[in-house]
């Protein structure tokens, strides 16, 4: 299908010289796309091709890849997600043609390693944007090696990659242009290499570390004491941090707009009245969980200057302690778009029921059980007869 797409549009490659394929999209095709349409499109987009995604095309293997670089040497932007294929084989097109490339997503390219990382450092001067997320077998060598030839990075995702630890999270420092940073489930990590990160990377704006379980407090004093400019901070399934900890981060990070603190079980009310108190432009807060978080905590922040003005999104799923009282807290969040109530065994029906009358533009998700049948009253004569039969 998409080949007899590439032979029609042939005529209108040569009246245009080939501007129209800019950018190329095939994730639409991503099961007809083989060898022999990668050489078609490769001869057709020439020096023109600056956009590729690849996304999902599991049949693209390293020679693909090898034909883009050779024959497409302005690529600037390419979406390999999904192309489980590539592997390390891959490298000598990275270190030979894309010099011009800016953006790059490798994720869930299972078999990437440090090779590629290597690749990437020595041929990839330009690149700005690199998701590793789910690559497995890159480790602290593959970021010592991005630090190294890479320093225009600003965007870097490494989610998943649980080989990663705290010697690739300080060689990142150098990486002065860095502003997003995504370590989700990094497991190795511990406070001393965020405590270098921060240090050395100080314009970060949206930095994850969920999942890197290993993290205290210090963690967070550390990132308030750094990071005035932070805006997104994601924190899920981190047992040890606690209010005290929460106080030093607000105080320095006041122009948080997204904070994700799911599971956080040790924090109370108390960090809730904190980020109340300093977080004025908090648009997206996330506390699903946090069984420790009660009214008391919620009345703060729906009554703050976010909580009236600036709050967009709220979860509260399983936060057991919370009642209808918070329902008549939310009412004050008035730019509120979207509240989350599953397992909020506290929360009636007629709570829901009433803070739809009073904001009924609010997307609230809760979820109720069905009512319990009733109970049949014993009847001794069905009892003499078995299931099976049919009765007369």
């Amino acid at each position: 299908r998409f080949q007899n797409a590439v032979y029609l549009s042939s005529g209108i490659n040569a009246e245009y010289g080939g501007s129209n394929w800019s950018h190329v999209d095939l994730f639409e095709f991503q099961t007809d796309i083989t060898q022999h349409v990668v050489s078609s499109i490769t001869s057709r987009c020439g020096p023109f091709l600056r956009t590729l995604s690849l996304k999902g095309c599991k049949s693209i293997e390293d020679k693909a890849i090898l034909a883009f670089s050779t024959h497409c040497h302005y690529i600037e932007v390419l979406n390999l997600n999904l192309c489980t294929n590539i592997s390390p084989r891959c490298d000598r097109a990275f270190t030979s043609h894309f010099t011009n490339l800016k953006w790059l997503d490798l994720s869930s390219c299972t078999l990437v390693d440090d090779s590629v990382c290597n690749a990437l450092s020595a041929g990839c001067p330009q690149l700005q944007h690199l998701d590793l997320s789910w690559c497995t077998l890159v480790s602290n060598n593959g970021a010592v090696a991005l630090a190294k030839g890479c320093l225009n990075l600003q965007h870097l995702l490494l989610r998943y990659c649980k080989l990663i630890g705290d010697p690739g999270v300080k060689a990142l420092t150098q990486c002065k242009k860095l502003s997003l940073l995504s370590l989700m489930n990094c497991e190795e990590v511990t406070d001393a290499g965020i405590v270098a990160l921060t240090r050395g990377c100080m314009e970060l704006r949206c930095l994850s570390v969920s999942g890197c379980t290993q993290l205290t407090d210090l963690t967070l004093t550390e990132i308030g004491n750094n990071c005035p400019s932070l805006r997104t901070l994601e924190l899920a399934k981190l047992l040890y941090l606690s209010d005290r900890g929460f106080k030093n981060l607000v105080k320095g990070c006041n122009s948080l707009e997204k904070m994700d603190l799911e599971e956080c079980q040790s924090i109370t009310d108390s960090s809730l009245i904190q980020i109340s108190l300093h977080c004025p432009y908090l648009q997206s807060l996330t506390l699903s969980n946090c069984e420790r978080i009660s009214d008391e905590g919620l009345r703060y922040l729906c009554g703050s200057y976010a909580g009236q003005t600036q709050l967009r999104e709220l979860e509260l799923d399983n936060c057991k302690l919370i009642t209808d009282a918070t329902i008549d807290h939310l009412v004050q969040c008035r730019g509120l778009q979207r509240v989350d109530l599953y397992d909020c065994l506290r929360i009636s029906r007629g709570g829901i029921k009433h803070l739809k009358s009073r904001r009924p533009d609010l997307s609230v998700h809760a979820y109720f059980p069905p009512d319990t049948p009733p109970v049949m009253q014993h009847d001794p004569v069905h009892n003499r007869v078995c299931r099976c039969c049919t009765i007369l």
